[in-house]
């Protein structure tokens, strides 16, 4: 069990960091193609978004599960399993937060497509991009702890022969 949280949870990490920095580069290249008008630009923000906000979730989850089987394993320090667990955690309920304080005033505010933004929009747009980076960044540092290499596992026997080693 302990080798598959171990790749569920790097798998996880990676997938969600690289979704997420493709996701941001194509809505950037999305919204500033300048023959898309408002009406397009409103669309894609509308059809894209929910899907980037499940994957994280399925993504983060499965993350966040896998951090707590391992934490029951020793795999790491206890400082730093508790860490780990803890950037998922934060990064999870930033994006939660983004979802339901930032993206859905964001969705009603372009809705029906096309139509004027009105001034508060820049604002929350501005929160948007600035928690959407906290969240890609709290998740990258803990991918970068979990596919670390892992501390070397020494058995009994090993520690026998060095003991007799150390003897002689």
């Amino acid at each position: 069990m302990q080798s598959l949280s171990l790749v569920i949870i790097r798998f996880c990490l990676s997938a969600w960091v690289g979704a997420a920095v493709i996701f941001v580069i194509n809505g950037v290249q999305d919204v500033t193609y300048q023959p898309f008008d408002s009406l397009i630009r409103d669309q894609l923000i509308t059809l894209h978004f929910p899907v980037y906000y499940t994957i994280a979730w399925v993504l983060l989850t499965g993350s966040f599960l896998s951090s707590l089987l391992l934490r029951t394993k020793k795999l790491w320090s206890r400082k730093k399993a508790n860490l780990i667990t803890i950037l998922i955690m934060l990064s999870l309920a930033i994006s939660l937060v983004d979802y339901f304080w930032i993206y859905l005033p964001l969705e009603s505010m372009i809705t029906p497509a096309g139509s004027p933004r009105p001034a508060e929009f820049h604002h929350y747009h501005q929160a948007s991009k600035y928690i959407n980076s906290v969240n890609i960044l709290l998740a990258l540092i803990a991918a970068i702890l979990v596919n670390g290499p892992l501390p070397r596992q020494t058995s009994e026997n090993s520690n026998a022969a060095e003991s007799v080693a150390n003897v002689k």
